[in-house]
This record gives C-alpha cells, structure tokens and sequence, in this order.
C-alpha cells in the first residue's frame, strides 16, 4: 500500500511540474532574411542552459512558467545579441522570437537589446520583421506574430484587412492596390494555393485562424524566385512549425440584408423538390401548348387562348 502511495505521489509531482513549464520557439535570420544555423544560444535565468539552432536556423527551449529568462546570441562573424524579459504567461503556453543578427566585420564587439516598457522579447519580434522589409529586394508588407497577436482578429482575412493598400471584399477575399482578388496570389508556407470558389479565381482567407500565423508578407512587385501569375499582390502566409497545444475554436456569424428586410418584393414561386434539384410539375407548360408547326397553323383566336394559358401559371408572388 505504501509503494502504491509513493508511486502515485511520484506520478502526480512529475506531472504537476511539467504543467507548469513553457515553451519558448523562434527563427534566427541574417540581414539577407536567411536562417542561420548553429548559432549558439545561451539562457541565463539564476542557472545557465544552451542550445543551437537547427539547419533552418529554428530553436525551441522549455522555461518555467511565469518567469522571466534573458538570452545571449552568438555566431562567428556577427554581433553578439542580449534579449532580457523573455517570459511565458501561463503553463502550457509559448512565446515566439524571430531575431535578426548583424554581421560584425572583423572587429567582433557586443550589443546588448535592454527591456524597454514593452518588453525587449516582444520588440525583438517585430524588428526582426521591419529588418526584413528593409532588405528585402522587392516592395513589400509584412506582419509579425506580434503585431497579430495584440489585435483581436480571428482570422486571416481579418489580419490582412490593416495593411497599408489592401481591403477585404465580403469579410474574406483581399484586394491589393484596388486590383480585385482574381488578380492576386495567395501562398502558404512556399506552396501556391488555389482557388476556394468554383466559379471564380479567388481565395478565401478566413479558412485560416490568426493563431496559427508566423508572418504575413505582401508581395507588391515581381521577384525571380517566385511565381508571377498576378497583378495586384503575392500574399505569404507563414504558419507557426508545429503548435505548443491542440486547440478547437468555433466561430458563429450572421447578417441581415437592409434592402430585403421588412420591405415587399417579389419572388419566385418553385416547387416542393426544389431542393433536391428535381422540378414537381410547377414549371410544367400549359396541356393546350403545342408544337410550333401546329401553333403556326392555328387561328388568331386558338393562338390567344393558349396564350392566357400561361396568365394562370404566374410564378411570382
């Protein structure tokens, strides 16, 4: 009884602890906007821990919840980065970094990013992405994790809709510089996406929650590397690698017509299996209808008879 005791003891310290441990996640980039692998990255919270970013120049570390970590960035040849007041809110969460290095030169000195009233973590997120509007080779916009983040949009659509020379069209389709959505692209994560409506080309960017994105870019002029098959914008959608949790989020809308409700207008008047596509005789011609070679041949009179006919099968209402 005893061993049962202290094993479920065990067990449930084992747990508890990891319940209340975070996850801090992000991509190291240079001023080329290209992943950096192998950089060295050191936590320092009390103790000191380290890790390297992968071959996308991705990293990942876990982190007590509710407590604040500083970072140290180092790579041969680039400036040594210090990002202070990294924290995860609440147990289970994550906190997402995209951190842009300098080169250095031949003279290797240090700088240090100190916490501003913002946060320097958060701040570092969004200068990472203003880095790569700056040095990219092309006109574009671009939205970080955290400027999304801070907005109360659900959706992609919704997150689009507050770039500079972009509007949503029916809460999902984006247009660019006025060019309608059938002159725009829509890519995510590097892979062309095509159109969610059948009878017109067009992509629906309300499909994806605003929770899942890394970045948002706005391509607004050509590049080589990437397809040309519009005019107005090349949307790039970036999603985070892998979620820190499952998550099931349910969305309910509705709308009225202004120009329907409460006024009179006339409607059409279908049959009971107009929903199966299949008609029940409502449509059905006059049984005095004929062919027109025996229409022809009929009198005036005859004619005008079957022509009242269709008086009696009025189809609006």
């Amino acid at each position: 009884m005893k061993k049962l005791l202290t094993l479920l003891v065990l067990v449930f310290s084992t747990t508890l602890i990891i319940a209340q441990k975070g996850r801090v996640s992000g991509t190291v980039t240079n001023q080329r906007n290209e992943g950096m692998a192998g950089v060295t990255i050191k936590i320092t919270n009390g103790t000191s821990s380290m890790t390297k970013t992968d071959v996308e120049g991705r990293f990942s570390f876990s982190v007590d919840a509710g407590k604040k970590y500083s970072i140290s960035l180092s790579y041969v040849g680039y400036k040594e980065k210090t990002i202070d007041d990294i924290s995860v809110a609440k147990a289970g969460g994550e906190e997402f970094l995209n951190i842009s290095l300098e080169e250095g030169g031949k003279a290797l000195s240090g700088v240090t990013v100190t916490a501003s009233a913002r946060g320097s973590a958060k701040g570092e997120t969004v200068n990472a992405l203003i880095a790569f509007q700056k040095n990219t080779n092309t006109v574009a916009s671009v939205i970080s994790a955290e400027a999304i983040r801070r907005s109360p949009d659900k959706n992609t659509s919704e997150v689009l809709k507050r770039t500079p020379g972009a509007s949503v069209q029916d809460g999902k389709f984006l247009i660019v510089r006025g060019l309608a959505e059938r002159y725009n692209l829509a890519m995510l994560n590097g892979v062309q996406l095509g159109s969610t409506e059948p009878d017109r080309k067009a992509f629906s960017f309300d499909l994806i929650p605003s929770n899942m994105i890394d970045n948002i870019i706005i391509n607004k002029a050509f590049v080589p590397e990437l397809p040309g098959e519009w005019a107005g914008g090349l949307i790039q959608v970036n999603t985070r690698d892998i979620p820190s949790k499952n998550f099931f989020n349910i969305q309910i809308g509705t709308g009225v017509n202004t120009q329907t409700i409460g006024h009179d207008f006339y409607e059409y008047k279908g049959g009971k299996t107009d929903y199966l596509g299949i008609d029940d005789g409502t449509r059905s011609l006059a049984a005095s209808y004929t062919t027109k070679s025996v229409f022809d041949a009929l009198s005036n009179q005859q004619k005008t008879n079957i022509g009242k006919e269709f008086e009696k099968m009025d189809k609006f209402k």
